[in-house]
């Protein structure tokens, strides 16, 4: 029997050391992971998929974070496992989104183009259909057991060599690993400012999702939750997804329809679609800079907001 962790507040969290703070956090997290994948197992449905999907992200973000104070073989393993996982949760969305997608275009598209929207969208349903039976094959195979015994960590061993400090205030050590990842988004984002740099815009967004899933970890330490900060990161999120899709869909419509008016129409539908999400983008960058956001959530993971404040 497995033996459900204690929360741990937010106070406690403040004045905890890093390897308690840790272990808390990362049961959490794999409770989360382990709780969504036995329901999904269960009942199969699309949203229970997603919310799996996005815990498997979290989680991984959360290995991440605690690299330093956990063992590298068993880091390794883990991260190999739960990221393997993600991978096939990630096919069944892909399929899912872009026939919603074409469902959507065929109504949008000029006359001549809703055809191959209409055939793209059947196509890509039957795919999801295919792939949705291979996953939930894959899911009752997958050795749960096994990957949550691997998750159990012993007490910190004082004398053993690590990365970071096991027992460096918790805090401090926030700070600064949401700012490495936040310095990691920074680099990215001048050449994602530039409209046609379609790979610059993918690698940002995987680094805007690892800031927010960083976030959401840290975020007991933050006065609001981190909810503010985490709703920024979510439109930047957003948008940044949806420059991807449709740069994908773009893709599949360039591979799968013939040369001719239909193949134009809804290449030159999906085209003004992405000149309006990276209008919103720009927007969003003027209005809500990352940079500003990284430094009002190091001020409140350290506590210098709330000093400010006084």
């Amino acid at each position: 029997m497995t033996v459900k962790s204690t929360p741990i507040s937010a106070r406690q969290l403040r004045l905890a050391r890093l390897w308690l703070a840790g272990l808390k956090l990362l049961d959490a997290l794999q409770d989360e992971f382990f709780r969504l994948f036995k329901k999904t197992v269960q009942g199969f449905d699309a949203e229970d998929v997603h919310d799996l999907r996005v815990a498997s992200r979290r989680l991984r973000e959360g290995l991440a974070l605690f690299a330093p104070i956990l063992p590298r073989g068993r880091l390794r393993r883990l991260s190999h496992r739960v990221r393997g996982l993600t991978r096939l949760l990630g096919e069944l969305r892909n399929a899912d989104e872009a026939a919603l997608f074409f469902t959507e275009l065929e109504s949008q598209a000029p006359t001549e183009a809703a055809p191959e929207a209409r055939r793209l969208r059947e196509e890509l349903i039957a795919e999801g259909g295919r792939i949705r039976l291979q996953l939930q094959k894959d899911l009752r195979r997958f050795d749960a057991a096994s990957l949550r015994k691997d998750f159990k960590f012993g007490p910190a061993n004082p004398f053993k060599r690590r990365q970071a400090d096991p027992f460096h205030p918790f805090p401090p050590f926030a700070a600064a690993a949401f700012a490495e990842r936040g310095a990691q988004a920074e680099a990215l984002l001048p050449a994602a400012l530039e409209g046609k740099d379609a790979a610059a815009q993918h690698r940002l967004r995987i680094a805007v999702k690892k800031l927010r899933y960083r976030l959401e970890i840290v975020a007991p330490l933050l006065s609001d939750q981190g909810e503010e900060a985490r709703r920024t990161l979510k439109r930047y999120q957003d948008l940044l997804g949806e420059l991807h899709d449709m740069d994908v869909f773009a893709g599949l419509v360039r591979e799968r329809v013939a040369l001719g008016a239909g193949r134009e129409g809804l290449l030159e539908t999906i085209e003004k679609r992405r000149i309006d999400l990276f209008a919103s983008f720009l927007e969003l960058d003027a209005k809500q800079p990352l940079g500003t956001l990284k430094a009002q959530v190091g001020a409140g993971l350290t506590g210098r907001e709330n000093r400010q404040a006084q």
